[in-house]
């Protein structure tokens, strides 16, 4: 039987790094475990600060909301409408983020 840390997940192409990412336009999202906030990620601005090669997958960052100290994760889609894929693949990152609060964005 296959568990979780034998599966490899397989990334397409376009999410492989930021540098792919920006150039596919894809919609890049991050989201806070503690909070829940659904924020907007500028890749033109990843790509400022880490260069084209860096990738997303597994990356963790502080929330940028007000007085939470979460860590937040990044989601992409290549369309609106499309599937959001959560670029985790480590088991125990994924075992972490298993339940989380809901999503909170500018409108809720």
């Amino acid at each position: 039987m296959e568990t979780a840390a034998n599966v490899v997940a397989l990334w397409p192409r376009w999410m492989e790094n930021a540098g792919a990412l920006l150039r596919m336009k894809a919609l890049v999202r991050s989201r806070c475990c503690k909070c829940g906030t659904l924020m907007r990620v500028e890749m033109e601005d990843v790509v400022a600060r880490r260069g084209p090669g860096y990738s997303l997958v597994d990356k963790l960052e502080r929330c940028r909301m007000v007085e939470c100290i979460g860590s937040t994760f990044y989601l992409a889609t290549r369309t609106y409408g499309g599937q959001w894929t959560t670029l985790l693949r480590d088991p125990k990152l994924l075992e972490v983020f298993e339940e989380l609060p809901p999503v909170r964005t500018a409108w809720s």
